[in-house]
């Protein structure tokens, strides 16, 4: 059976990347530079997922400093392009968009990772030629949670709200799917922080990037919800 979605709108750090520990890495040098504590990757990881500025912000006040962010930024995102490369593919993601783009089903990437970021790590990983959008943080005057970037990318695709579908692994991917009126996929592997992944309302929760290759939409005859 087809693929029932025309677009496929997928989270980056988290769904596509484990970008953790080079993220972690990132905000412990800038911590480093201001002679303050550093932290795990686990503990960094709870903070990853609504954009940079937050991300160090977090770490700056649990570190116990109120430096004004701003004189930080420039720091961390000079340490962050250091690393910014260095995300692995989870398993299964590579050949999971390839089939996908051969079946014709449009593909795009909406992050809160800065823009300059995305495209570099995506061709670095071999991914950035199957998709026809990226969207970062500062792409647009809006973010994730806001549903904006994800109905921008559906009208440059020229597909339907009801015919995209959104793949991430956090509450905010929840929140923009949800504000832009369209069906989403959690994976189980990524930076969910608190999140309940399934009572959040989602088509399905997968285990493994190639089980989005079996999903149907919650409207289609009950005899075709099996995962393979």
């Amino acid at each position: 059976m087809a693929f029932p979605y025309s677009l496929v709108i997928f989270d980056l750090d988290g769904t596509l990347v484990d970008s953790a520990a080079d993220i972690a890495e990132s905000v412990n040098r800038t911590l480093r530079d201001w002679n303050l504590p550093t932290y795990d990757t686990p503990r960094i990881t709870g903070w990853i997922g609504e954009g940079s500025r937050k991300l160090i912000t977090s770490a700056f006040r649990h570190a116990g400093s109120d430096a004004d962010i701003d004189e930080v930024m420039p720091g961390f995102l000079e340490h962050y392009a250091e690393t910014a490369l260095d995300g692995i593919a989870y398993e299964g993601v590579v050949d999971t968009l390839a089939a996908l783009h051969a079946e014709g089903v449009k593909l795009a990437v909406c992050t809160n990772k800065n823009e300059e970021f995305v495209r570099p790590l995506l061709e670095a990983r071999g991914m950035l030629h199957y998709f026809d959008g990226i969207v970062g943080a500062n792409t647009l005057p809006e973010r994730k949670p806001s549903g904006v970037p994800l109905r921008y990318l559906a009208t440059q695709a020229r597909v339907d709200i009801d015919r995209t579908l959104v793949v991430g692994d956090s509450e905010s991917d929840v929140l923009a799917a949800r504000d832009a009126g369209m069906d989403f996929v959690l994976v189980s592997y990524g930076y969910r922080k608190s999140l309940d992944l399934h009572a959040a309302g989602a088509v399905a929760v997968i285990d493994r990037m190639p089980d989005l290759l079996g999903i149907t939409p919650p409207d289609m005859p009950r005899r075709y919800r099996s995962m393979p």
